[in-house]
């Protein structure tokens, strides 16, 4: 079945294809770290039984040498998310211990005003605003607090994001921006993370010239467990000479530790995603040369990635559950692995179950042992990011 796989990890050479501009400062032709090879649209699932093969693009990174940014090079352009996910416990609770941290910390009242701009990333943070007492107001106009759920990366331009943002801040309002965080994506090597869609991925080091050009001061970080590993940052408008928390500076210099300003240890993060693609394969073909039976848990936008670049396809894994009712009887895209419910999983009882929503493996877990209690099922299961292990319903 085609689909996309090649080896990954070419990096640049002094002639090696780039991107234009910086997504961010407009620098010319970013250098290429990291080529993933064509890789499908993973926002999309199509029927199971649509026309194959599905289309695929490049998939690479580009690092500016200018301002740090690790962004997208060309090969696929914007396209509307489908809100075909359902919201996961993790999502939801987040959402509240997010909001709770934001009023804490920037010690919201009753009465001020937020204006929220969220993606399909799951559990709008916007209710627990409004349950605390803020009104809400539309995203044309101006509030005493923004804020900008895993929105930001999904725009092609992000200085005209971020130049909006700063337009709809109130007088001495704040932003509050969350994202995917660059150091646990290139740390633990979560190469699925990485799909057509996401034209960004920051590092608080390449967040503060953008915010800065902007005219506004980034003010307080935190980095969350939520998606594999996401930041949560706060900025202000630099006129208004705003304190800066002492978490900024201790994260900027936990990303230095870990090379983020550093094209070498961008362009080593191919290697090691050669290996965790070719680890998850193997792990497969071991399944199967037993003679187990093997399911999959999720159809994050992530499997399509991830079953791409290990050239995984329904031969590995005969299918996967989810779930989402709009995804049951559609397929990951690439790979033409089938997606179900989650009673075909109960009723197919197989032995071995590989969870593809890794980032939410526990409430997976707990989920599979409510629903198995009294059932004598008891499959083996599979995490295979950030580290693969296994682990049992009867543990």
């Amino acid at each position: 079945m085609p689909h996309g796989g090649r080896v990954i990890g070419s990096v640049a050479t002094a002639d090696a294809a780039s991107t234009a501009v910086c997504r961010s400062c407009g620098a010319p032709s970013p250098p290429l770290v990291l080529d993933l090879g064509p890789v499908p649209a993973s926002d999309q699932f199509p029927p199971v039984d649509a026309p194959e093969p599905d289309p695929a693009w490049p998939l690479t990174l580009h690092a500016c040498k200018e301002c740090g940014l690790v962004q997208l090079g060309p090969g696929r352009g914007a396209h509307p998310e489908p809100q075909a996910a359902v919201d996961s416990v993790t999502a939801l609770e987040h959402a509240a211990a997010s909001v709770a941290a934001v009023v804490r910390d920037e010690r919201l009242v009753t009465g001020q005003t937020v204006i929220e701009l969220d993606s399909a990333h799951g559990a709008s943070w916007l209710p627990r605003f409004v349950e605390a007492g803020l009104v809400e107001v539309g995203p044309d106009g101006r509030a005493d607090l923004v804020v900008d759920v895993h929105h930001l990366m999904h725009e092609e331009d992000i200085d005209a994001v971020i130049a909006g943002h700063a337009a709809r801040l109130a007088d001495g309002g704040r932003l509050v921006c969350e994202f995917f965080h660059l150091l646990p994506l290139v740390r633990d090597t979560l190469v699925d993370t990485i799909r057509h869609g996401h034209f960004v991925y920051l590092s608080l080091l390449a967040a503060g010239p953008l915010f800065e050009r902007n005219g506004m001061t980034i003010t307080r970080a935190a980095m969350v467990d939520v998606y594999g590993g996401s930041l949560r940052v706060t900025a202000a408008r630099t006129a208004d000479a705003p304190v800066v928390d002492k978490t900024v500076q201790e994260i900027r210099s936990e990303e230095r530790a870990a090379g983020l300003d550093r094209l070498d240890s961008l362009e080593a993060l191919g290697e090691r995603g050669s290996r965790v693609a070719q680890d998850f394969r193997t792990h497969l073909e071991g399944l199967a040369q037993q003679g187990r039976r093997v399911a999959g848990y999720g159809a994050p936008s992530k499997a399509a990635v991830l079953l791409a670049l290990s050239r995984v396809d329904q031969t590995l894994l005969p299918y996967t559950v989810d779930l989402s009712p709009a995804k049951d009887g559609c397929r990951v895209p690439g790979a033409g692995v089938p997606i179900h419910s989650v009673q075909h999983l109960l009723a197919d009882r197989p032995d071995d179950v590989v969870i593809l929503t890794w980032d939410i493996a526990d409430e997976v877990v707990a989920q599979l042992q409510r629903m198995s209690v009294d059932t004598g099922w008891a499959p083996r299961l599979h995490v295979p990011l950030p580290v693969a292990r296994e682990l049992s319903l009867a543990d």
